[in-house]
């Protein structure tokens, strides 16, 4: 009989590794990007960008103060009680061919 060989070890399982996370780049000026003459397709992709997430922004504000006006405050009470926060700066990366951005709104109280 031939002798007994151990069997061969199993291939190690290599954890496949995350790729990394595209990196975010940030425009100062988001509103003055909105309202550019873009020389190039890449500042097209990023001015529409810029302009679709602020029409999200807009729409939640106006639906904000659409619910407080049914609620009985006046246009006065909501701008003395209510404050919009937005970041400094609007961020963004590139995946693929798409831009997407990091920017939001948030409504708070004001403080008295």
């Amino acid at each position: 009989m031939a002798p007994r060989t151990k069997p061969a070890p199993a291939p190690a399982v290599v954890a496949e590794t995350a790729s990394p996370q595209p990196a975010v780049q940030y425009l100062a000026d988001p509103v003055t990007v909105a309202h550019t003459t873009p020389r190039t397709r890449e500042d097209i992709a990023i001015r529409d960008a810029v302009r679709a997430r602020l029409s999200v922004i807009e729409k939640a504000i106006m639906a904000f103060v659409d619910e407080k006006l049914r609620e009985g405050f006046s246009p006065a009470e909501i701008h003395q009680l209510y404050a919009v926060e937005l970041p400094i700066l609007f961020g963004y990366h590139v995946e693929g061919s798409r831009i997407r951005p990091h920017y939001d709104a948030q409504i708070v109280e004001r403080q008295a």
